[in-house]
């Protein structure tokens, strides 16, 4: 395999890279944030755990994390567009 240090799309930072492009610590963050969101088939830690101890497990990773998202941006919700009153005529 080969040995090369390339930029980490989560990060900047030069190093060796996982599949998805992330050096391991923003790797270690995407599987929080997964398991955050209760992604369970994304996540590399719950693979072939049960619903219960994957429960658990998000709630350790919140109680040490926090409940913040630290890899993944949240989705904002779209500005209600005021319809005006000449389209309601």
């Amino acid at each position: 395999m080969d040995n090369f240090l390339v930029e980490c799309i989560g990060c900047d930072v030069y190093a060796q890279l996982d599949d998805l492009g992330l050096c391991p610590e923003c790797a270690k963050k995407l599987d929080r944030d997964l398991i955050r969101a209760g992604d369970w088939e994304y996540s590399v830690s719950t693979f072939s755990i049960s619903p219960a101890e994957r429960e658990v497990l998000r709630s350790k990773v919140i109680k040490k994390y926090g409940s913040k998202y630290e890899l993944i941006i949240p989705k904002t919700k779209p500005k209600k567009r005021r319809s005006s009153r000449k389209k309601q005529r």
